[in-house]
């Protein structure tokens, strides 16, 4: 579910797309949750023409000791 609510949220003008050609870029993040932010912005800056990402973060949430109720 939050995969599809923060798809396109994030998108790079197309000025600096030139800048991100051919480039490593390193994302940095303060909380990781689930993953699905930092996967859509590499997602953005690969579409993009960055030719590689890298997420640096410093905590992760913890995960759940219950399993998770399936969605359908």
């Amino acid at each position: 579910m939050r995969n599809s609510a923060i798809q396109g949220m994030f998108y790079i003008e197309e000025k600096y797309r030139c800048l991100l050609e051919n480039q490593n870029i390193i994302v940095f993040d303060d909380v990781m949750t689930s993953g699905s932010t930092l996967n859509e912005i590499a997602t953005v800056l690969k579409d993009n023409g960055a030719s590689r990402v890298i997420n640096w973060v410093l905590l992760r949430t913890s995960r759940p000791t219950q399993p998770r109720a399936q969605h359908v």
